[in-house]
């Protein structure tokens, strides 16, 4: 008979009034999941799918949501089982053991982590708009104030970053809505114009659908993100489900409607070529409906330009909640465990994230980051859609009460495999070596990572107790050093 699992009680059932008027609710968690999914992505792969696919892009849009869709579905699935903090580190780790728990956790960082650069540059990207002729310096200073803003936001803790994140995801979602609005009216105002531009629809062939689909769905990505500081979310086992479905489809609406305004709105080739290509695509907008054309770049470029600070802080904030559940379980070097001692953050982590970012700049190419990036959570689905299945095996009075549940979270596991199978033969063997790496890592230092957070666990346990004791016996102790210094005078 297999051991059965319970899973852990729910947060919100034990703490109290003071503790859960500091915790996220459902409105700011489903802020969270369309904050982490909404962001720098949208404002660059338009771009990139136009200049693989032309207006056929729609239809790469479509299958990177409905490949969205099943995986989320697991994530959906695990965070009802297991609400605490970690994310598919967690669910398989539960599900499987510490070792593909690890290799869970260890493909998640490093699809998150390697993309970190993406934000500051898209960020200069979009602020070229209003500051043209910036030069590398300047570029370089803006890139370091945005990381150095960010960091110092999510050090200071969940309250303050969940403030920031609502006010974020709320204002960038407005020039989405005009975006898609002024779309929606072109098409029904000029409807022969509008069609014209999606005309051929699959001028490039069809050749580069399926890594078409992987750059897309890359702006999809983010949902993993929002589950890793769980154990800071008020009712996990309700908020957590409802905040990622609720999430999922508000982003997938924005996302549909967005992509087809800017296929209608701008030809595929300049699209292609373009840096800010909503941008480009909403200030064509306006010119047929008469309207000066900055006033459309100026709106999407005030829109990229918050969207990509509020992901990049998402970013930060869960990447370190996951570094912060591995150290903490001795699989990452104890210091990424370590809590700030007012805001009780795991500042360290977030501050080698900021170090990251700034020395990864310099060697970031869009689209080749986002493919790596891509694979590495294509093998961290496939692990929590398996958790998925054997966590609901397990305990089946958590399961959703979905029809045809099993068969989903199969095709969510063969999502995963998908956009593992698009990478390239370079793509392929770089990320098999860096997860070799990680597990060879995770062979020599397991013992000593593990030693060192027990160590460090012990530490904080007795700190306290060290603290008062050493008040107590202050005055004894400099009392005894006086004598000390006379006797020493004396024999002198």
């Amino acid at each position: 008979m297999k051991q059965r699992v319970e899973p852990p009680a729910p947060t919100g059932a034990e703490e109290t009034a003071a503790q859960a008027q500091h915790r996220l609710g459902p409105i700011e968690f489903t802020l969270l999941v369309i904050g982490a999914v909404i962001g720098a992505d949208v404002y660059v792969v338009a771009g990139l799918g136009a200049g693989l696919l032309g207006p056929a892009q729609l239809l790469a849009w479509i299958a990177a949501g409905v490949l969205a869709a099943l995986i989320a579905l697991a994530f959906v699935q695990c965070a009802i089982i297991c609400p605490d903090a970690g994310g598919s580190y967690i669910y398989a780790r539960t599900a499987f053991g510490p070792l593909l728990g690890f290799v869970a956790g260890w493909a998640l960082y490093l699809g998150e982590w390697i993309v970190l650069p993406v934000f500051p540059l898209t960020f200069i990207n979009y602020l070229g708009y209003f500051l043209p002729q910036l030069s590398s310096i300047e570029r370089d200073a803006i890139a370091v104030a945005l990381v150095v803003g960010i960091t110092a936001v999510t050090i200071r803790g969940m309250r303050a970053s969940g403030w920031t994140n609502d006010v974020f995801t709320v204002a960038k979602l407005l020039p989405l809505a005009i975006l898609t609005l002024a779309g929606l009216a072109a098409t029904l105002h000029h409807p022969s114009v509008s069609f014209n531009h999606s005309r051929p629809f699959a001028p490039f062939g069809w050749g580069h659908f399926g890594a078409a689909t992987v750059l897309i769905f890359w702006a999809f990505a983010g949902f993993e993100l929002a589950v890793l500081p769980a154990g800071e979310v008020r009712t996990p086992r309700r908020t957590l489900p409802r905040g990622l479905i609720v999430g999922m489809a508000i982003v997938t609406l924005f996302y549909l409607l967005s992509s087809w305004a800017v296929v209608i709105a701008i030809p595929s080739t300049v699209a292609a070529g373009s840096s800010r290509p909503l941008s480009d695509a909403l200030g064509s907008l306006f010119v047929g409906f008469g309207w000066p054309r900055w006033l459309g770049q100026i709106c999407m470029s005030l829109g990229g330009l918050i969207s990509i600070a509020s992901v990049y802080e998402v970013f930060m904030l869960s990447l370190s909640r996951l570094s912060y559940a591995l150290a903490s379980d001795g699989l990452f070097p104890a210091p990424l465990a370590r809590l700030h001692p007012r805001f009780s953050t795991p500042y360290v982590g977030l501050l080698f994230q900021a170090i990251a970012t700034l020395v990864l700049i310099p060697f970031a190419g869009l689209s080749s980051v986002i493919s790596i990036a891509v694979f590495f959570l294509g093998i961290c689905y496939l692990f929590t859609a398996l958790a998925a299945l054997q966590l609901i095996h397990r305990m089946p009075e958590y399961r959703l009460h979905l029809p045809g549940l099993h068969v989903l979270l199969v095709l969510a596991a063969m999502s995963g495999l998908v956009l593992i199978s698009q990478s390239s033969p370079e793509q392929l063997a770089l990320g098999t070596g860096l997860m070799g790496l990680g597990l060879l890592l995770y062979a020599l230092r397991e013992k000593t990572w593990g030693e060192a957070a027990a160590a460090l666990g012990e530490l904080k346990a007795v700190e306290p107790e060290t603290a008062r004791w050493m008040r107590l016996h202050a005055g004894w102790l400099l009392a005894t050093r006086r004598h000390l210094q006379r006797l020493l005078h004396r024999l002198r």
